[in-house]
């Protein structure tokens, strides 16, 4: 009905998941269930777009969380829709902060795995990103790419400077090279 582009989905699933592995020891979630929220998420994040490309996130969020969604209870439709919401743009911190405090952390580490992989897949191609690094030590976020690709990426490299802005409003620092 909402003519997800099931490609760029897949792309960015599989990113999700990738980052995930790579960070699920050091954030403490368990990566079976996580990965479930991340592919539901990372699925119908561009969901929006079918309703206007300005704030498609919120459009996005707001048709999850009020559709009709087979398999799905409110409070998990609310999850996988403040997921999307948070997956671009300010970090809706509010909305978060709503969560029982157990989900609070889940839910945090779940929406900036979305943001980088959304972030990594900006151009929208079918070709394969490179290996890439991910560490958390603390409030740190180190994210290595092999050497000269951000300097081949350029538009990458801009959003991912954006993003470091967004995440410091969490008091995460993103450090890329």
């Amino acid at each position: 009905r909402y003519h997800v582009d099931m490609d760029q989905a897949a792309r960015v699933v599989k990113t999700a998941q990738r980052c995930l592995k790579q960070l699920a020891r050091d954030w403490g979630l368990e990566y079976e269930s996580c990965a479930r929220w991340l592919a539901w998420a990372a699925t119908l994040h561009e969901l929006g777009l079918d309703i206007a490309h300005n704030q498609y996130h919120k459009h996005g969020a707001y048709v999850i969380e009020n559709a009709d969604l087979a398999g799905f209870s409110l409070q998990e439709q609310k999850l996988v829709a403040l997921l999307v919401l948070a997956h671009r743009r300010r970090f809706p911190a509010t909305a978060i902060n709503e969560l029982r405090q157990a989900r609070i952390k889940v839910i945090q580490g779940l929406a900036i795995l979305l943001r980088l992989a959304t972030l990594l897949h900006r151009s929208r191609s079918s070709e394969e990103l490179p290996s890439f690094k991910l560490k958390a030590e603390k409030k740190t976020l180190s994210l290595v790419f092999p050497k000269q690709w951000l300097d081949a990426h350029p538009l990458t490299r801009a959003d991912l400077e954006q993003e470091a802005d967004y995440l410091a409003e969490l008091g995460v620092k993103l450090v890329f090279h």
